[in-house]
């Protein structure tokens, strides 16, 4: 019976996002050669981008085919029951969003003489869309009750003008990774609410200031499951031999065919990975662009497409989530798409086999401080 449950509750889930993706595009096909959209308007779509990248992904992590097996017993993979609890989120949000258009649609000049609406009840609408109190404090008060989207830049500000300045440049370069994660262009109002959680917004930052001061870890622990290695690309088969030779290192490997269950996979696995979060003890190899699709059957007329930002994806989860572990860009001719490498900590690129064969072994040696591997194209 529990099968037969999570089946139905899968169906349901896949259904309802389904259904207000359609309206989503149903809504949006209208203006798609539009040139001059009301800021409102703007705004509403820019929070929907955020809401559809992360849906997206969750979809793509459900379609791949799982194992349910572990390291040594103790690290735990994927099951569909905890990728539906995130689909779950996900259409909620989405027809929140919805609801959030439609709203800003009976509200800008060109609806506004046939669907009257007081602008009183539409700014309350509008800051209410979140139910953190702290979090809609702060938008209202310093980015304003009709505001839904903005620019890291702008965000930036409302927060030193309301915490001061004491945040570091490099602490709010990760906030804004960590806040903008899929690249839509800023901070939208949902996406805060977010992170902050069930706290508040100064202890949520709080963190990202620590960050600075609390040295990294040296200390690396005597594991069975340790040394590991997270490898990321489509085809596995590309790093037979690179594997083979990190597995006879006794480096524990685990490969993943898609950022997005990578990323599903680490906030599983958030303590084991914070405990361990040292260049001896955790790495990260991962492609720069591969090919991804949103069915567990490719062969089967799926949408499959090329996923040019693969690695700059990982570099800014990694680093936005406060992560110091190592990350290596293996790839061939895209090699000349990697200079973002230099604008990460502790992040580098290469094609050659002998280099990512030095950073294997390096985390085999439990090594802390090797440098060879950082920064663009290394040879």
């Amino acid at each position: 019976m529990d099968a037969i449950s999570t089946t139905r509750e899968k169906e349901e889930t896949l259904l309802a996002i389904s259904g207000t993706v359609a309206r989503v595009c149903a809504i949006l096909s209208p203006f798609k050669n539009a040139t001059n959209l009301e800021p409102a308007l703007v705004d509403a779509f820019m929070g929907l981008g955020d809401i559809l990248s992360r849906t997206k992904e969750h979809l793509i992590a459900y379609g791949k085919p799982r194992r349910r097996h572990t390291i040594n017993g103790v690290i735990s993979f994927l099951v569909p029951a905890q990728i539906t609890k995130l689909l779950n989120q996900d259409e909620q949000q989405l027809a929140h969003q919805l609801t959030i258009i439609l709203f800003s649609l009976a509200t800008i000049s060109f609806f506004r003489d046939r669907y009257p609406i007081p602008s009183e009840n539409a700014d309350r609408f509008v800051i209410r869309s979140t139910t953190n109190e702290d979090v809609f404090e702060f938008w209202r008060d310093y980015l304003g009750a009709k505001v839904l989207f903005v620019t890291s830049e702008r965000f930036s500000e409302a927060l030193k003008r309301c915490l001061g300045d004491w945040l570091s440049e490099s602490a709010r370069r990760r906030l804004s990774l960590r806040l903008d994660e899929f690249r839509v262009g800023g901070v939208a109002i949902g996406t805060l609410e977010r992170f902050v959680g069930d706290g508040t917004l100064k202890e949520a930052i709080e963190k990202f200031k620590q960050f600075d001061s609390t040295p990294p870890a040296i200390e690396t622990r005597a594991d069975s499951r340790l040394p590991m290695l997270v490898w990321v690309d489509d085809k596995p088969s590309n790093n037979v031999s690179e594997v083979e030779f990190a597995r006879g290192k006794g480096v524990n490997v685990l490969e993943f065919t898609s950022t997005a269950l990578v990323k599903v996979w680490m906030e599983e696995n958030e303590a084991f990975l914070r405990d361990n979060d040292t260049a001896g003890s955790i790495r990260f190899i991962s492609d720069n662009a591969r090919f991804e699709t949103d069915d567990r059957n490719p062969d089967a007329g799926a949408s499959v497409y090329l996923n040019l930002t693969a690695g700059e994806n990982i570099a800014r989860y990694l680093r936005g989530h406060l992560y110091r572990a190592p990350l290596l860009i293996y790839c061939g001719a895209g090699i000349v798409r990697t200079q973002y490498v230099n604008s990460y900590e502790a992040t580098g690129s290469t094609c050659h086999p002998t280099v990512v064969e030095k950073y294997i072994a390096a985390l085999s040696d439990r090594k802390e401080n090797d440098q060879e591997w950082r920064g663009y194209n290394v040879l």
